[in-house]
């Protein structure tokens, strides 16, 4: 008896739950939510079981048709050639673009080789140029940073002359650098400033502004003096008073004789004087005079400076020095500068 009623629950409840479920799936919106979720479970297992046969799938790393190595899977493959590019790129750099004649495809069937063999495959075809890699990466440095030097006019010095007074004191820099390297050598670099973190000390540069071309800066000129300004000759043959008279001397280093040391001192301006000197330039009277004429005596020759003065290789006694003019002895004054 007692079992008869065991069985007759038991049948209910059964019933009862079939009853529940056939009116579940009365209702189209739980049945279509069932079936959403049994297609993404089976989908997940597609693509779970996917994944699992490319991680067993013999991929290679080419070049063109030609096999470098095989290894298993694709993503494996895809680590070796990122070792590879870390390897050919600049050390401790960023990459940030990558051109490269390898490749990757499916190779079913070949002989694979671990990831670590397969970076030395790869680098060593690389490195006998089979295949070119181009990087280029970045990444910041400090370097070395010397302050511009501060300039000061010299009155007496030639246009792109510099002396320096006083020397400066290296400071430092962080840069960007850009690198580009192509199978691992570096074939190019660009720099770029980022902050300056110890200024220095700038050096102390004298800079001279004889002979200056028109619309030229003193501080940033460094080609040649042009002679423009007869004060400027002038200027400059005073500057060698004391230098050594040496017949047929034509040097303002080791000496000159009085025609030597007027061509000596226009060639600095690039004016080559040439023999007859008397018949250079053009003729001025004395009282017409100006700084830079030159000035023709019997077997002589000085460089008038002004006010009655002039500056010229005496003779061995005297050397180069600054004297009256022997206005009675003059046959010439020779004007070279016009303009």
């Amino acid at each position: 008896m007692l079992n008869s009623m065991c069985i007759k629950l038991k049948q209910r409840n059964i019933i009862g739950k079939l009853m529940k479920i056939r009116n579940f799936f009365k209702n189209p919106h739980r049945l279509f939510t069932v079936l959403t979720i049994f297609a993404a479970i089976l989908v997940a297992d597609v693509v779970l079981w996917s994944a699992h046969i490319s991680a067993l799938t013999p991929y290679a790393i080419a070049n063109g048709d030609d096999v470098v190595c095989c290894v298993r899977g694709r993503d494996n493959a895809r680590d070796v050639l990122n070792d590879v590019f870390s390897d050919l790129s600049e050390e401790d750099s960023r990459i940030s673009a990558v051109s490269s004649d390898f490749h990757i495809m499916k190779a079913p069937g070949s002989e694979v080789v671990s990831p670590e063999e397969a970076v030395g495959a790869v680098m060593k075809s690389a490195d006998e140029k089979e295949a070119a890699v181009t990087i280029v990466s970045t990444k910041t440095e400090n370097r070395t940073y010397t302050p511009d030097p501060d300039y000061e006019k010299n009155a007496t010095m030639l246009a792109g002359e510099a002396d320096v007074i006083s020397e400066g004191e290296d400071g430092e820099k962080k840069v960007s650098v850009a690198y580009k390297t192509v199978n691992g050598e570096t074939e190019d670099t660009e720099t770029a400033d980022l902050m300056i973190l110890d200024a220095g000390v700038p050096a102390v540069v004298e800079k001279g502004v004889l002979g200056l071309p028109e619309g030229e800066d003193w501080s940033t000129y460094e080609g040649d003096p042009v002679c423009n300004s007869g004060d400027d000759v002038a200027t400059t043959a005073q500057q060698y008073v004391g230098l050594n008279y040496v017949w047929g001397g034509k040097s303002l280093e080791t000496g000159v004789d009085c025609s030597g040391f007027v061509m000596a001192v226009y060639r600095k301006y690039g004016v080559n004087l040439s023999y007859p000197l008397e018949d250079e330039g053009v003729s001025v009277s004395y009282s017409n005079a100006q700084p830079g004429d030159i000035l023709y005596f019997p077997g002589h020759f000085g460089m008038y400076i002004g006010n009655g003065m002039m500056v010229h290789a005496a003779n061995p006694s005297k050397g180069v020095c600054i004297e009256s003019v022997w206005g009675r002895s003059i046959l010439d004054v020779r004007r070279i500068v016009t303009n």
